[in-house]
């Protein structure tokens, strides 16, 4: 993903350099008072694509008429706040691993994860409040936006809790929890800064609503049958959790009663043995579940890749990025 390889450098520098400066100032007040900042740095540090505050910037870049905002600072809003919901979401899921290092809470204390991902978030809306401040937004425009930055952060949370208590509408989760969360709205905030928001947003709202439906099977398969040293996470944890994946709505359809009864035995139960996984693992193999995913994920993208054309985005860099993140979730 050379594009996003680039991007990335460049924005880790830049988001680095804002935070020392965060960091800096708030020794002035404590000695100790920019630890915070430190752990958030330390939890940048364990890596990520950073492609939700990169198809802002590209979609910003690409499509605005002339630059007069700072995209590159509002597109560290995108990463702050994900760092805030992966610092928490790894405190609700008892989760130990995180991009194969270990998770914030695991490492400094539970006070330290809630802490730091709540100062993440603060940080998010302070930089919100900075560059809308700085626009020169009409009233109108403001309003316009602030119900869309409100938005974006309250799907993500209602997301993670219909998912929590594993509602039986699959579906809408992704779509909360990764399709507009990380696809559509950082787009949705490019065009409306670039003025583009009519026509380009009925064009490519259910597009990347597809797209990141499909990123995040891709995401479900890769916490199931990937190597953990792969992925820097459990592959057993969404089992454990008891997440109603689309791969567990598939094996509940092609399993008969004694299969069914003996995975609910330790389907979301927390801590799962090697016997009981393989067995699952087994399962899902006999009965083409791994196969019939992978060939679902294709599908989906080679459709994608012809829908892609038929959008007509030119020669962009948005549209470079977009066909590069295709490329990733379906390669095996």
């Amino acid at each position: 993903m050379k594009q996003l390889t680039v991007f990335k450098k460049k924005f880790d520098k830049e988001l680095i350099a804002y935070l020392d400066k965060k960091e800096q100032f708030l020794r002035k007040i404590d000695e100790k008072g920019g630890d915070v900042i430190k752990i958030i740095k330390t939890f940048l540090s364990y890596g990520g694509k950073r492609f939700r505050p990169a198809l802002f910037y590209f979609a910003y870049e690409s499509f605005a008429e002339k630059s007069n905002f700072n995209s590159l600072q509002f597109s560290f809003i995108f990463e702050l706040f994900h760092t805030f919901a992966l610092i928490h979401d790894d405190i609700v899921d008892h989760a130990a691993l995180r991009r194969g290092n270990p998770t914030i809470h695991s490492k400094y204390g539970l006070h330290m994860g809630i802490l730091s991902g709540d100062f993440a978030l603060m940080l998010v809306d302070e930089l919100y409040l900075d560059l809308i401040l700085q626009s020169n937004f009409t009233s109108g425009q403001i309003s316009e936006v602030n119900k869309l930055f409100n938005t974006y952060k309250q799907e993500l949370l209602i997301g993670e809790y219909l998912d929590c208590i594993h509602i039986p509408d699959q579906k809408k989760i992704m779509k909360l929890k990764t399709a507009d969360y990380s696809f559509v709205k950082p787009v949705l905030f490019a065009l409306f800064f670039a003025y583009k928001k009519n026509r380009l947003v009925k064009l490519l709202q259910p597009f990347l609503t597809r797209l990141g439906i499909v990123f995040q099977l891709k995401d479900d398969y890769e916490g199931v049958f990937s190597n953990e040293k792969l992925i820097g996470k459990s592959t057993t944890s969404d089992t454990e959790e008891g997440k109603n994946t689309h791969i567990v709505q598939l094996f509940l359809e092609r399993a008969n009663e004694a299969e069914t009864k003996q995975f609910h035995l330790f389907f979301g139960k927390q801590k799962i043995s090697s016997a009981d996984y393989t067995w699952y693992l087994d399962l899902l193999e006999r009965k083409n579940i791994k196969n019939d995913i992978v060939i679902q994920i294709q599908t989906e993208c080679k459709e994608l890749q012809q829908e892609l054309e038929n959008l007509f985005l030119g020669d962009t860099s948005f549209n470079s990025l977009i066909k590069e993140i295709i490329i990733y979730i379906n390669t095996f």
